[in-house]
């Protein structure tokens, strides 16, 4: 089930605010003021930044969140209190919870972007997955030097 038009963002955690702002101007801005629904996850590098340049681009927001929004670190609560909506999946503490969610938020998207360092396999996994589900996929290469 995904909302038509909706977008999902994913990305490195190692990703700075500078860099991923720049990246998201290049590769998202032509989205905005459409009346799309994005779709993030609450990590911190690529996620938090996503998060952060919607919030100032006024666009609907939604945070999906593998557990409870106050099971979510203290430096998300303030942008969590911005969303349009927080999605709260209660799922059981594990390892596999955060690529239960990756998976969730790409079923709900019909594009998924994904921001990539090169380090770390989760965004790739999401990738593959969006792929696998017939998503529009968009892979950006982040160079990190």
């Amino acid at each position: 089930m995904n909302f038509n038009g909706s977008i999902m963002i994913s990305g490195s955690r190692d990703v700075d605010r500078e860099t991923a702002r720049s990246l998201f101007e290049q590769h998202l801005s032509p989205f905005l003021s459409q009346g799309r629904t994005w779709i993030v996850g609450t990590a911190r590098g690529v996620d938090q930044w996503a998060m952060e340049w919607l919030l100032e681009n006024s666009e609907v927001c939604w945070a999906v969140v593998p557990y409870t929004r106050f099971k979510q670190p203290q430096w998300v609560q303030r942008l969590l209190d911005e969303m349009d909506r927080v999605v709260e999946l209660q799922l059981p503490r594990r390892k596999t919870a955060s690529a239960i969610r990756n998976r969730h938020m790409v079923d709900l998207a019909e594009v998924v972007f994904g921001f990539w360092s090169g380090k770390g396999g989760s965004t790739v996994k999401t990738l593959k997955y969006a792929l696998r589900q017939r998503r529009e996929v968009h892979a950006i290469p982040v160079s990190l030097e």
